[in-house]
């Protein structure tokens, strides 16, 4: 017996996905006792719908009166003389949630199980020779529903965490490469989900940087949509193959909820997985909940430390939860692991402004080998510094609100400029027509996180766009 979820008079083993009345058996159906586990992966959450679906239907071949009829067996189990909905609650037209009262149980064993399953993980990381990952434990779980899969061997092992290392990296030519590592896990293991899984997360990727170079946005996330299902397929469970779709939701269809979802799913599944943890950061921060996002983010970096971006957006959830010191501990990191990052250098920048260092945050901006296509960025970014010193820019940016067709301009910096020089109706315009884009819709809650525009807080119009 692992992990145990109670609710009296009931008990659910989330390992061996059996339900308990008193401490005998109740009989369930395998589609219903894989239900019950995933809505009790985090007890009073909402599951949606479709994520559900996913889960327990991978092929895509399912009718909504499946899902119904399942949802009700999980309440006849429960309740046999009863609707059920004490323990499970529909949410019109989104999904369902456990409301019953839980605890959760878990023995020596089951804690033994997850030790041995991390120090497998970390094996095959070591044999690959990249890198030497010391897990950390502690943080945030939200339980185990299935087993871990088998280890990959030989030169599939090798291929596999090859993909991982080169798609980490965030760059075009590692996204190739990655293809290629993925590429070759699905032709030594074909029967494998892991490499499927591998392919789904770096199209995804490649749709989410716009790397069209590779392939165009919109068909790169198609294929990590197939990729995920071919994964699903194999592994009902692959944790990898459901932060794929928790991504495509997330970037593609600015589906806050159902990216929640998709990625809580997958964290039960494969708990030891950082980018899952690193999305769930992400969507807490467009949610405009800093610290969720940093204990999120905080987790992604103890299970990977080594990842470049899991510190890039730990560092900006820090800062945007306003811890500046902090913020500026964990992003100069990153020179620990030869990485230089514009994002990264822009977040010190900003949080030495916030501590009234604004030479430091000059002197972190001037190091910068900028690239050519963020040059104008980086003037507006110089500006803004010297502007918040209280130094005349040495070049003033166009600061009309207003954007040219495939011209991209930071509508928070822009604004936080215009700001400081005292241009507040500016500063709004720029929030105002930032957000008529669907994607920066679904970023709003960086809008109110951002120390940039407290000054504008207390504004009503501002509030209309953001709160609204």
């Amino acid at each position: 017996m692992g992990v145990r979820i109670a609710f009296p008079p009931f008990s659910f083993d989330r390992d061996e996905r059996v339900l308990r009345r008193e401490g005998r058996s109740v009989p369930l159906a395998p589609k219903v006792a894989e239900a019950l586990g995933l809505l009790l992966a985090e007890p009073g959450a909402l599951v949606e719908k479709n994520a559900l679906r996913d889960a327990l239907w991978p092929e895509g071949f399912v009718e909504d009166g499946n899902l119904t009829q399942t949802i009700y067996l999980i309440r006849r189990a429960l309740d046999p003389h009863g609707d059920g909905r004490a323990f499970v609650e529909t949410v019109p037209r989104r999904g369902y949630r456990f409301v019953a009262p839980v605890s959760i149980v878990e023995n020596g064993a089951a804690a033994r199980r997850r030790g041995v399953a991390a120090r497998a993980a970390f094996a095959l990381r070591a044999v690959a020779a990249l890198a030497i990952i010391a897990f950390a434990s502690g943080g945030v779980s939200f339980g185990r529903v299935s087993r871990e899969p088998p280890p990959l061997s030989g030169e599939a092992a090798r291929a596999y965490t090859l993909g991982r290392y080169t798609w980490d990296r965030r760059t075009e030519a590692g996204m190739r490469a990655s293809l290629v590592h993925f590429g070759r896990v699905v032709a030594l293991a074909p029967d494998d989900p892991r490499g499927y899984a591998g392919l789904a997360v770096t199209y995804a990727e490649i749709g989410d940087w716009e790397f069209k170079a590779i392939l165009p946005r919109d068909a790169a996330f198609r294929r990590a949509e197939e990729y995920a299902r071919r994964a699903l397929r194999l592994d009902a469970h692959s944790g990898e193959a459901f932060a794929a779709l928790g991504m495509v939701a997330l970037q593609r269809d600015t589906d806050l909820d159902r990216a929640d979802t998709l990625l809580r799913v997958s964290v039960a599944y494969r708990p030891d997985d950082a980018p899952a943890y690193e999305l769930l950061g992400i969507e807490h921060l467009y949610r405009g909940n800093a610290e969720a996002a940093r204990t999120m983010l905080l987790r992604a970096t103890q299970l990977d430390p080594l990842s470049k971006m899991n510190l890039v957006w730990y560092g900006k959830a820090l800062y945007y939860a306003r811890r500046y010191a902090e913020a500026r501990v964990a992003l100069k990191q990153l020179s620990d692991i030869d990485a230089v990052d514009f994002g990264a250098a822009e977040t010190i920048a900003m949080a030495d402004l916030e501590l009234g260092r604004g030479d430091e945050a000059r002197a972190e901006i001037a190091k910068l080998n900028v690239p050519v296509q963020k040059r104008d960025y980086a003037a507006m970014l110089s500006a803004l510094i010297d502007a918040r010193a209280g130094r005349t820019p040495r070049v003033l940016p166009n600061l009309k609100p207003s954007v040219k067709p495939g011209e991209h301009v930071d509508a928070v910096l822009a604004s936080a400029l215009c700001l400081t020089l005292g241009r507040r109706a500016d500063a709004l315009a720029w929030v105002e027509l930032a957000l008529r884009d669907k994607k920066s819709r679904n970023e709003r809650g960086l809008y109110a996180l951002d120390p940039r525009l407290s000054a504008l807080r207390d504004d009503a119009r501002f509030r209309a766009l953001v709160f609204g």
